[in-house]
């Protein structure tokens, strides 16, 4: 395939993932959330036919486990780099190094993300350098480029930013300005990183139970309807 959907991931470790779930959710209820994500979203992504799936983990030694819990069949890539940004421009240099003629993050913190979203990405980039989806946080949940977009905007587009505020959506923007690259982008969508986004993902599963629609994140809404 020239296409691949890169999700980053960390090892589902109690006190080390979902970190600002805690004191609402227990150490150990945010790693088993999480691990539910996980799943449903690699779950959702494997779908999608035109894309390869690439797992970008942390740490190292965590391979077999995150194999046992997503499966053996998507490519697995250690994340490289001390900051956000280093571990997404060395994750770029792969998906070039590798022939990859269009390539996008993901991360796992939206597990209802529609995967039409993600197909459209992939779609936008037969003709633009860049595709962004925007989280409704300030940050994004998506972000993909052509190989000729990568060339021209990657690293300069990680670096020097505010990861994890509600600026960086704008600070990435202006960095495309100012390069001139054909943008596009994908409807709002959010992430799940704080009680009230946990609780905004509560109602919108169980919203869909209620309407008898088919739950985009089985497994967490499961876990959801365990605990609240």
């Amino acid at each position: 395939m020239d296409a691949c959907v890169i999700v980053f991931v960390k090892d589902p470790v109690p006190g080390q993932v979902k970190t600002r779930l805690i004191p609402y959710l227990s150490p150990e209820q945010a790693a088993s959330l999480y691990q539910a994500f996980l799943v449903d979203w690699c779950n959702a992504l494997s779908t999608i036919p035109t894309a390869d799936r690439v797992i970008a983990y942390t740490p190292p030694e965590s391979l077999g486990a995150l194999q046992a819990l997503i499966g053996e069949d998507p490519v697995y890539i250690t994340q490289q780099g001390a900051s956000l940004g280093d571990r997404l421009t060395a994750a770029a240099r792969w998906a070039h190094d590798q022939g990859y003629a269009r390539f996008l993050f993901v991360g796992s913190d939206s597990p209802t993300l529609p995967t039409h979203y993600v197909e459209h990405a992939l779609d936008l980039l037969e003709s633009r350098d860049v595709v962004i989806g925007p989280s409704v946080d300030g940050g994004y949940y998506l972000i993909g480029f052509s190989k000729e977009g990568a060339s021209s905007l990657i690293p300069t587009i990680f670096e020097q930013v505010s990861w994890s505020t509600e600026v960086v959506f704008h600070q990435t923007l202006g960095k495309m300005q100012a390069t001139h690259a054909r943008l596009g982008l994908l409807p709002p969508w959010y992430d799940v990183d704080t009680p009230t986004g946990l609780q905004l993902l509560r109602d919108h599963l169980l919203g869909m139970d209620l309407a008898g629609e088919n739950s985009p994140a089985p497994r967490t809404y499961s876990k959801l309807a365990e605990w609240f």
